[in-house]
């Protein structure tokens, strides 16, 4: 089936001085849908997406896309730079995953790769926008892309955070020990209600969390003392618990 273009219109022009005048009505139409702002920013997308989708079926050719692109301020504005990489990523996936022909995957890794060249957009935006295998290896290397995202999964997994002693502050954990006291005894004069113990019990907790997060303090550190207080507690109501 046919792609019906709605705002971009393509044309294969014969001749330099026709691409000329068809380059500067379609920077103009794209100058037009940005200065409308969010009125027309799906038109903007639309537009981006359609002229990549006219270079995957060769109805322009990638010299004139590129040539387009650079005219319009996608090379300068990081936000529509963001909204190329979107509209690449939607038909690059189409044109690499389930290509209706092997040239449509061809076309696609040569138009990124002449984009990141000629620095219309960039590479750290292309390998964070597009799916892998849309990367052309021009741009980026897949299997050293895949092995870098693969250490990066595995370290924040596996990685246990070692804290800075130096960083922590020592006082901190003075503190905590005298809120899991408070805690673990929650002994009033004259006696509390429930509802006043219940609510003391969840502020004494609020203010150890507050204080983990102030102080820099370890959380291994904060559950072993607070398995330390509630031990020391169990001791306490029977000397033999055996």
């Amino acid at each position: 089936m046919a792609l019906e273009y709605k705002v971009f219109q393509p044309k294969k022009c014969a001749d330099e001085e026709t691409w000329k005048v068809d380059l500067g009505a379609k920077v103009e139409l794209f100058a037009e849908l940005e200065k409308a702002g969010a009125d027309r920013k799906d038109d903007l997308q639309l537009f981006l997406a359609e002229v990549v989708w006219s270079v995957v079926r060769n109805d322009l050719s990638i010299p004139h896309a590129v040539e387009l692109i650079s005219k319009t301020p996608v090379a300068v504005k990081e936000p529509l730079q963001r909204l190329f990489a979107d509209a690449l990523w939607v038909v690059g996936f189409a044109a690499t995953e389930a290509p209706p022909r092997r040239e449509s995957r061809d076309e696609f890794y040569q138009f990124v790769a002449l984009l990141e060249k000629e620095r219309v957009i960039p590479a750290r935006l292309l390998a964070l926008g597009l799916e892998t295998e849309a990367l052309p290896p021009a741009v980026c290397q897949i299997q050293t892309l895949k092995k870098k995202a693969n250490q990066a999964k595995t370290k924040a997994r596996y990685t246990i955070t070692r804290y800075n002693l130096l960083r922590e502050h020592s006082e901190g954990y003075a503190r905590l020990v005298c809120l899991l006291e408070r805690l673990a005894s929650c002994s009033f004069e004259p006696a509390a209600s429930p509802e006043q113990l219940a609510e003391s019990e969840r502020v004494l907790a609020d203010d150890v969390v507050r204080l983990a997060g102030f102080g820099h303090l370890c959380p291994n550190r904060i559950i072993a003392m607070t398995l330390d207080v509630y031990e020391t507690r169990l001791v306490e109501r029977d000397a033999s618990p055996l």
